[in-house]
């Protein structure tokens, strides 16, 4: 990813419904990371729009994306649980 991109992922960022705000960098992560984050939870976002789809007709895909979901959520406490918990 380049420093371009990371610059348009970063500044694009929109709080999902639903998902966690993560629209304050936490110190202890770097630019890439972060932005790698947030376009992590972007595409689940969007994933999400075609949930009842998936879970009716691509029950593979749909499980896959909770998967990856989990983990995202790993990253998420790790690096902002002081804001979410507080």
């Amino acid at each position: 990813m380049t420093d371009k991109e990371v610059n348009k992922i970063i500044k694009e960022y929109k709080v999902h419904e639903g998902f966690f705000d993560l629209s304050k960098q936490p110190k202890t992560l770097n630019k890439l990371e972060y932005a790698k984050v947030l376009n992590l939870q972007n595409f689940l976002a969007e994933q999400n729009k075609n949930r009842e789809y998936l879970q009716k007709f691509n029950k593979s895909q749909w499980d896959k994306l909770k998967e990856i979901s989990a983990q995202l959520q790993g990253v998420i406490f790790q690096y902002w649980g002081d804001i979410i918990l507080n």
